[in-house]
Formats: C-alpha cells, sequence, structure tokens
C-alpha cells in the first residue's frame, strides 16, 4: 500500500471522478456537512480530544491515536458521570469510526486511480 497525504479538508471536499468512487464513498452527507460546519469555525476535534484544523494531515495513524487518548482519559476518570457525558463520547467515538472508513476508502480510491494510470502507460502498444 501506498502512502498518501491526506488533509482534513481534502477528506471533506474530495469529489469521487465516476460511479465507482462514488459507491466507495458512499458516506451520509449529513455527517460530513457537519464536520465541514465544524471546520468553518476553524476546527473540530478528532475523538473529541484531537484539535484538527483545514491543512492538519490526517490518517489512520490519527485515528488510532485519538482512539489511545480516549482509551487514556476513560482510563484515568472513570466511566461517564451520566448520560450527557456518555452520549458525548459515543458520538465522538462513531465520527471516528466514520473518518477512519472515509480515509480507507480515500486511500482505496487513489491506489486505484494509480494503478489505472500505470496500467495505461504500460499499455504495449505506442502510436508516434
Amino acid at each position: 500500500m501506498t502512502s498518501h497525504v491526506i488533509t482534513v479538508f481534502n477528506l471533506f471536499h474530495f469529489t469521487p471522478l465516476n460511479e465507482q468512487e462514488k459507491s466507495f464513498l458512499n458516506f451520509d452527507k449529513t455527517i460530513i456537512n457537519r464536520f465541514i460546519f465544524k471546520l468553518d469555525n476553524d476546527v473540530f476535534y478528532l475523538g473529541g480530544h484531537m484539535k484538527m484544523k483545514h491543512n492538519d494531515f490526517i490518517s489512520l495513524d490519527s485515528i488510532k491515536k485519538a482512539r489511545e487518548i480516549s482509551e487514556r482519559i476513560i482510563c484515568e476518570y472513570g466511566a461517564p458521570s451520566n448520560s450527557f457525558e456518555a452520549a458525548s463520547i459515543y458520538t465522538a467515538q462513531k465520527e471516528v469510526e466514520f473518518i477512519e472508513n472515509m480515509i480507507k476508502a480515500h486511500i482505496l480510491i487513489m491506489e486505484t486511480r494509480e494503478k489505472e494510470k500505470k496500467s495505461l502507460y504500460n499499455y504495449p502498444y505506442y502510436y508516434y
């Protein structure tokens, strides 16, 4: 698997080129728009704890780090003290899962594009 640099802005504003790519990016637009709204206010918190801006790089490592922070905080402070806190934690976990799936889809699309590009260049017949 090749390395792809993805910024938060690029992830949420990514445009598929064809129907196959659209099928990979079949995500709830309402959730994506919520992230874009948060970013319009300059920042959102990945997992509820990692501050992210438009030009920050985001990867599967970012997802892992956000989960580790959440787990550490739960270990340090214990279970949620009320239903509002529990709902906030649950929402943050679901958002991390959603973004993780978006990153994986983005990587898959970019790898597919690279393969298609290479196959065009390796086509055995060149006309001059």
